[in-house]
């Protein structure tokens, strides 16, 4: 048993100890989580910070914040913490003190995950009181302490003592905590850094949607547009799930963007569904799996219709349920086709693969297994760009392949018919037709490149004969001129003037129709690129009857002498027609050329009292403007009728025609005007062209 008075000795410097301990605890408790120092203008909370998860989401800030629930909060780990999809609430806590911070940068307390639905702040006031912030996905634009996609909290001053704050954040989307300290000036630019790559995503997404729009235009396969379709729905999830650019800028739209992703997902699970059936040919190539794939269409589409109503937590669980199924199904589906000889097969088969192993790694990176950086924090949208890339040259690799189908159902088909000759022929037979093969194959190369060279000979014809017999016409005045000169008396001023009146427009239409071969040569050159020509409004009328008086002057200058009649009932009063002049000139003057060379054929029959003879007439009709161009000339065969607007298709004797000037006038009427181009003729009884066009072209392209 201890002496008392060594107990009472010993009592000071126990209750010394005791009071050392207490202030050194207490001058611990005292040292805040987080600095703010004027050395830079972002600080990460991350792991400086404490976390309790409730998983009764019933907790409160008085409940949290009482002393026995101090230990419920543990250390984050991770910078930023993530959870994962959990049904709880999560209580964040930390202190903070500002030091050496200049008056006028104000700064701000940011959660930056824009889907959070409830991001709910407590700030601790030094009487132990709260002042309380709300914020998250579902407060309106308004309401919102800081007018940002993110949640933004302005961060009172504790300059003196460490301020406590509390963060309750609870969703139904993935939970996590982003929280940084920042200057206002450092939350615009960081906002929008981190929308550079969500930026260039929508660049590739729009790329690849206009190529195959085109393409879907002009090949009719509904491969391309299912893929439009599944690049329009599931870019926009991306989009509006994981950036928050939905906040940006529908604002007041918070509890339907939480479900309009989800619909979104459906959508474009449907359509990848139906892109993966018309691409890889499933009905054909595996109809037992094409069954499982139109069930997976049915369920899709029925709960695309019901996302935006049922819980969006369920709307996630159904979503990740059915996105599992058809991720594996897609996966196995390319892997039986590739290897019953469809190679397009293979790209698909990269493409879902690129956005299954970035949904894969997704998890790895929110539960910090992974090094965070721009690749991790974009896995999703990265795998995204790369399938939709690939599934692209999917498509093009198809177009080869059906190439090559093509060619090899030919090649099958020549080499069956040699294989019945060979019955009939000998061997040598056999050999000769398979060297004239070879000899025709390249007989159609020349061929082809030979009506090219014809067609643009042809084009730069009528442009040409212009320029010669104006030339000719000069000459002729020229020398009149001079013989004029040679004797001139004093009353002859007046003619002379007006001859070189006639020289002046004379040589003005030489260089305009210059201009026009030069126009022609230059657009057949650039046929690849299809650009567009310069539309303007003109006096249809007018611009009729000067096409008359080049095709009268040119027939002239060929020295046709035949005297053609030339009759005009053109409607007074039609309004302007937005047409591409040089082109609408081209095809009427391909059409007066006609009619002229088809009276003048008749002409040469030397029938008794035959008068060649062409009318033009205009009309308006039902908001649309006809042009008819008939002649009295030979007509167009019964057996040919068909055929006119063919290329390279003519009735002329050689030499006189290569068939291409109904083609081009077709397509020009049709296709840049957006009017129609048809005839009506008996055998040597005439034809009448008529060529219909709209008064109002909105459609023009």
């Amino acid at each position: 048993m201890l002496n008392p008075m060594v107990k009472r000795s010993r009592s000071p410097k126990a209750i010394a100890l005791f009071l050392f301990f207490i202030s050194v605890s207490a001058s611990f408790a005292a040292q805040p989580d987080v600095v703010v120092e004027g050395t830079q203008d972002i600080w990460h909370v991350g792991q400086s910070m404490f976390v309790l998860e409730d998983e009764s989401r019933a907790l409160t800030i008085g409940d949290v914040s009482r002393p026995e629930f101090a230990h419920r909060f543990i250390r984050s780990s991770m910078d930023p913490p993530t959870y994962g999809f959990s049904r709880s609430a999560y209580w964040v806590r930390f202190s903070y003190l500002k030091k050496d911070l200049a008056p006028e940068r104000r700064w701000v307390l940011v959660v930056m995950n824009a889907p959070l639905e409830h991001v709910d702040v407590y700030f601790q006031r030094p009487d132990g009181s709260f002042d309380v912030r709300r914020g998250g996905a579902l407060v309106p634009w308004a309401r919102r302490e800081v007018a940002h996609r993110f949640h933004g909290f302005y961060l009172p001053e504790a300059n003196v003592e460490p301020l406590t704050v509390y963060i309750r954040v609870q969703t139904s989307s993935l939970m996590t905590l982003p929280v940084e300290l920042l200057t206002g000036d450092k939350l615009m630019r960081v906002a929008a850094s981190l929308l550079v790559p969500w930026w260039i995503y929508v660049g590739i997404l729009a790329s690849m949607v206009l190529f195959n729009t085109v393409l879907y235009v002009f090949l009719r396969d509904r491969a391309y547009l299912y893929y439009v379709l599944y690049i329009v729905f599931f870019g926009h999830f991306i989009l509006l799930r994981f950036s928050g650019l939905g906040y940006e800028y529908f604002p007041d739209a918070g509890p339907w963007l939480v479900r309009i992703p989800q619909s979104l997902a459906h959508l474009g699970g449907l359509c990848v569904v139906l892109f993966a059936r018309s691409f890889l040919h499933t009905s054909r190539t595996v109809p037992t799996l094409d069954r499982l794939l139109r069930v997976l269409i049915a369920v899709c589409g029925t709960f695309t219709l019901l996302a935006t109503f049922v819980p969006v937590r369920v709307s996630l669980i159904i979503g990740n349920t059915l996105a599992l199924v058809s991720g594996l199904l897609l996966l196995v589906i390319p892997i039986v086709v590739w290897r019953r000889g469809f190679q397009p097969a293979r790209f698909f088969l990269a493409g879902w693969s690129s956005l299954c192993l970035a949904v894969v790694l997704v998890p790895l990176s929110n539960q910090g297994w992974l090094p965070a950086n721009i690749v991790t924090r974009h896995l999703v949208m990265i795998g995204s760009a790369m399938e939709m890339i690939l599934f692209a040259l999917a498509l093009a690799n198809r177009i080869n392949e059906a190439k090559k189908e093509s060619e090899a159902a030919r090649r099958q088909a020549l080499e069956g018919e040699i294989y019945r000759l060979r019955n009939i022929e000998l061997r040598q037979a056999n050999e000769e037709i398979l060297r004239k093969q070879e000899q025709l194959v390249q007989a159609e190369k020349l061929a082809s490149m030979g009506q090219l060279a014809a067609g643009v000979a042809h084009e730069i014809k009528n442009p040409l004969n212009f320029v010669n017999n104006f030339s000719l016409s000069l000459v002729e005045m020229s020398d009149e001129l001079l013989q004029e000169l040679k004797s001139l008396p004093a009353g002859k001023q007046d003619d002379l003037m007006m001859l070189a009146s006639d020289c002046r427009q004379t040589a003005q239409k030489i260089a305009e129709h210059g201009r026009r071969a030069d126009g022609i040569v230059r657009s057949m050159l650039e046929h690849s690129t299809v650009r567009p020509g310069a539309r303007s409004l003109v006096d249809l009328n007018r611009f009729i009857e000067e096409h008359i008086g080049l095709v009268l002057h040119d027939s002239k200058g060929q020295r046709l002498g035949i005297p053609v009649s030339v009759e005009r009932v053109l409607e007074p009063g039609l309004p302007l027609v937005e047409v591409i002049p040089q082109e609408l000139g081209r095809a009427l003057l391909n059409l007066l050329n006609n009619a002229f060379h088809a009276v003048g054929e008749q002409h040469k029959k030397g029938l008794s009292g035959y008068v060649p003879a062409v009318c033009v007439s205009t009309l308006r009709h039902d908001g649309r403007v006809e042009i008819r161009i008939r002649d009295n000339g030979t007509g167009i065969p019964a057996a040919v009728r068909e055929r006119i607007f063919e290329p390279f298709f003519t009735t002329k004797r050689p030499g006189e025609g290569i068939g291409l000037g109904l083609s081009l006038s077709h397509g020009i009427i049709t296709k840049r005007h957006s009017g129609t181009l048809e005839f009506d003729s008996n055998e040597n009884d005439g034809a009448t062209f008529v060529i219909t066009l709209p008064v109002n072209p909105g459609v023009l392209s």
